[in-house]
């Protein structure tokens, strides 16, 4: 019976985790609003490129193993793009930034990966002085609205507890209208609905 009890508990975290809707509500000492297609999270200056929706989110070029988030039925990725730079002193996980994607005051799960030079496969750290690509996204039900801003959480030492609710910073990103675009699933069915 307790064997049972654990995979359905599985299988319920994995539905939640799948629908893409964020309950935790995270709160910062201090937040920044910041829009236009240049922002700073901290010493990273990000320069948004362009807004995309996808079924799976993948580097460009993978070759063999690499990480990847999967075609959900029922849901797509809405997915900003673009270049981001270490303009401080230290290596940067970007692990250790919480994002969630926000609209009508609904929270998405979101998440900041950097893509290496060669386009092959996600890259959780960057260097000192150091641009790379990166991928900001959050799962979406389809038919439902996609995000318009993103919330950045994170604190000056660049730790964060797994659990962490309570951050030092706060950065809160709107989208600008220029860099929505109409764009078609592959299947052709579904375009951005701003």
């Amino acid at each position: 019976m307790k064997f049972v009890g654990k995979i359905g508990c599985c299988c319920l975290c994995g539905l939640l985790l799948v629908t893409g809707c964020s309950t935790k509500q995270y709160e910062a000492k201090k937040t920044t609003e910041q829009s236009g297609e240049v922002f700073q999270i901290g010493n990273l200056e990000l320069e948004v490129k362009g807004e995309d929706i996808r079924e799976e989110v993948k580097p460009t070029n993978p070759q063999g193993y690499y990480n990847h988030y999967k075609k959900e039925e029922g849901y797509h990725y809405h997915l900003l793009y673009g270049t981001l730079k270490n303009e401080g002193t230290e290596t940067v996980n970007v692990n250790e930034i919480k994002v969630q994607g926000i609209v009508d005051k609904k929270q998405y799960q979101g998440k900041l990966v950097l893509i290496n030079e060669i386009e092959s496969y996600f890259w959780e750290e960057i260097e000192p002085g150091v641009t790379l690509d990166f991928y900001i996204f959050s799962i979406v039900e389809d038919n439902k609205k996609d995000p318009t801003e993103y919330d950045f959480y994170y604190d000056g030492d660049g730790k964060i507890e797994k659990k962490q609710e309570a951050f030092e910073y706060k950065v809160k990103y709107k989208v600008p209208a220029k860099v929505y675009k109409d764009v078609i699933l592959t299947d052709g069915n579904r375009k951005i609905d701003k």
